[in-house]
């Protein structure tokens, strides 16, 4: 019908438009939750899931990345039980499938209900430009992103963990802090109640996706929402270094957060949740030292990225 509405709301295309905010450099925090479970549980500092349980005790509702039963697939998930923040908590590290799931935001959003969602920043630029407005009622979080990787990459990993124990897994979750945040370390188990705890040296996921770069999604490499100003209300990650900058007490080898607040909207609902943290306010480049991913691009891979997946459909993982 030439209504070119698929233009207007084309993130890469309108991309200058959503690259405003109004704080043009976030106001920065180191943190950690409070409550060591709930430290202990998370992949950093906790600050997704302590957000999110405020939202929760708000009546509202949180969006986020799940799993489906068999690891096969992540997709965008939202619900206002408190019950399933397990399941959206953590990194996933894979492209996750949001069909329907900008619609269900929107229709939660003209409901009048509370709203708090978080996801990589060109899945958050895509629905803010979906919705085409800003709503009160919605928090948007981003994640300081490196790359995301193809799920048939996971899925190759996993068949070939299975394979080597001769079962199913049944849990898989990365950068589990038994052995401390730093070894980024990935816990499996499988049906047959072998367990295994695969560290970063040795973790082929984890090599090829921070090694190689040819896991990633080809336009990573050339991603059109990194740097600042942000689009999201607020942004958070890995505090790489933060012994260095904000002392031991912030560290325990279980992980740190940086929070980024983008405007007054976030400050407001970071200051609602505040007091659930330790955390003090840094400045931006003690951050950006340790996470250069936040200002440039993932790294084309040296390896033939195209031979790579043309081998992935014939040769074990």
């Amino acid at each position: 019908v030439d209504c070119h509405v698929c233009e207007k709301v084309c993130p890469i295309i309108n991309i200058e438009e959503l690259k405003k905010n109004e704080f043009e450099h976030p106001v920065c925090y180191a943190a950690q939750c409070k409550n060591l479970q709930s430290l202990f549980d998370s992949t950093s500092g906790s600050a997704f899931a302590t957000m999110a349980e405020k939202m929760y005790k708000n009546g509202g509702y949180v969006g986020g990345a799940v799993f489906n039963e068999d690891y096969s697939e992540v997709t965008q998930f939202i619900s206002a039980d408190k019950a399933d923040l397990e399941k959206i908590r953590n990194s996933k590290y894979v492209q996750s499938n949001s069909e329907g799931f900008f619609i269900a935001v929107r229709d939660l959003l003209k409901a009048g209900e509370k709203v708090l969602v978080c996801g990589l920043p060109c899945q958050m630029a895509g629905l803010r430009s979906f919705l085409r407005k800003d709503y009160e009622n919605l928090i948007i979080i981003d994640l300081f992103c490196l790359g995301i990787n193809s799920p048939k990459i996971l899925r190759g990993y996993l068949d070939y963990m299975e394979e080597k124990h001769g079962s199913k897994v049944v849990y898989y979750k990365a950068k589990n802090k038994e052995l401390g945040w730093r070894q980024l370390t990935t816990k499996l188990v499988f049906e047959n109640g072998d367990v295994e705890y695969d560290k970063k040296g040795s973790n082929y996921f984890t090599h090829g996706f921070i090694g190689t770069h040819a896991y990633s999604r080809p336009s990573c490499y050339e991603c059109q929402f990194k740097g600042f100003p942000r689009i999201a209300d607020i942004t958070i990650g890995d505090f790489w270094g933060a012994e260095r900058f904000v002392g031991k007490e912030y560290d325990h080898d279980l992980g740190t957060s940086a929070i980024f607040v983008n405007n007054k909207k976030g400050m407001d609902f970071f200051e609602s949740a505040k007091s659930s943290f330790k955390c003090v306010e840094i400045p931006l480049d003690t951050v950006l030292k340790g996470n250069l991913p936040l200002t440039q691009s993932l790294s084309r891979p040296s390896i033939d990225r195209e031979q790579f997946y043309q081998d992935l459909n014939t040769l074990k993982f």
